[in-house]
């Protein structure tokens, strides 16, 4: 060991891959990059934390309050339970929808509980005593999907009717309809509660502009091959994220319309998406059974959540970013701890890749899909 060589390849074994990385540089040692595989392994697949039961039916939504101690779900049954998101502990049950509750929204004040609904209605809860506030009738066809703007003034609503319809929150007078839309699976508010983002089942994602009175359409998005299940805004504003049955996850420029980037990876429909709050990562939830944890700066998985057992409908984040929720159709809502060192693993990746161009060599790793199809992740 007193071989200064020995010495160094042994530092750059133990130390991160960036030090190794740099090592191998500074010696031109032609190690391949197999002899790295720690810094593979540290790639993670995440199991679940907690495991909440109470449903007896497919959990289609899922919504955590902004304050981060909440946590609510509905299911193909119509019922809708409150969870105490750090305990688990189921805190209420409400009752009063007759079919699927599909979409749920929790207002900034977290005082309103929204639920929308395949049997045509909008209703609008106390979230701290269950009761029942006012219900919302004017769609003629299910309810697919709901959201509160976060100025906590406006609801928006999509519904197998082909409309979109805006409502007041606090009066429940609704505001305006959108006719001819199509049938509207998603539906979501920028950050400024100044634009509304509706995907559809038509393959296509409109953005709509609030602030002028009538909305006026702006942007439609085309690039997807299959209908648009769930959108959702980054927390700047900037950029959209869309997730589809065609299998993939699309980044989108707001103001341009550009497609920034795609994810590929899921093996069925993705149904929902979540941005973490810093805006670096994103969430997908697939028929596939897995959620994935996406790197925005590169497009590459950073980790995979493997639990559930059936199709995954409903992805939520914690405002803290630290917790993930998911519900399921195997009727149980599933919490992960999201990784939060995230940003040293997309640097080996691109480390690696760097080495690997340099040298002309074939590329070995450069995704966790790929460190999953080599069979190393255990």
């Amino acid at each position: 060991m007193s071989n200064p060589i020995v010495k160094q390849i042994t530092a750059i074994l133990a130390i991160t891959s960036t030090a190794t990385l740099v090592g191998l540089n500074s010696c031109r040692l032609q190690l391949p990059f197999p002899m790295v595989k720690p810094d593979i392994i540290s790639l993670p697949i995440i199991q679940p934390d907690r495991t909440l039961q109470g449903h007896s039916a497919w959990i289609y939504a899922i919504a955590i309050s902004p304050d981060g101690h909440t946590l609510a779900s509905g299911s193909y049954k119509g019922a809708i339970k409150i969870w105490h998101l750090h305990t688990g502990k189921l805190l209420h049950s409400f009752k009063g929808h007759t079919d699927a509750v599909v979409s749920l929204a929790i207002s900034t004040d977290q005082l309103v509980l929204a639920s929308g609904s395949w049997d045509n209605r909008i209703k609008l809860w106390n979230l701290k005593t269950g009761t029942l506030i006012r219900t919302l009738d004017g769609h003629r066809d299910d309810v697919q999907a709901i959201a509160i703007s976060p100025n906590g003034k406006l609801l928006a609503s999509s519904s197998a009717d082909h409309t979109i319809k805006l409502w007041n929150l606090d009066t429940g007078k609704e505001l305006l309809t959108l006719q001819n839309v199509g049938w509207v699976k998603s539906v979501a508010f920028s950050p400024d509660s100044q634009k509304l983002a509706s995907g559809s089942k038509d393959n296509s994602i409109k953005i709509w502009q609030l602030s002028t009175g009538s909305p006026k359409l702006i942007q439609t998005l085309t690039g997807h091959s299959q209908g648009v299940c769930s959108v959702a805004f980054s927390p700047d504003g900037q950029k959209l994220a869309s997730g589809s049955m065609d299998k993939t996850i699309k980044l989108w420029d707001v103001t341009t319309g550009k497609t920034l980037a795609n994810f590929a990876g899921h093996t069925n429909s993705v149904w929902s998406i979540a941005f973490s709050p810093n805006g670096k990562t994103l969430a997908s939830g697939s028929y596939d059974t897995t959620i994935k944890l996406w790197d925005l700066a590169t497009s590459k998985v950073l980790a995979n959540f493997k639990g559930h057992t059936k199709s995954v409908w409903s992805v939520a984040f914690s405002p803290n970013g630290q917790t993930l929720a998911s519900g399921s159709s195997d009727e149980t809502i599933k919490l992960w701890s999201a990784p939060h060192n995230t940003t040293t693993h997309t640097q080996i990746l691109e480390k690696r890749k760097q080495y690997e161009n340099k040298k002309g060599l074939k590329p070995l790793l450069q995704t966790y899909s790929d460190v999953e199809a080599s069979g190393d992740e255990d």
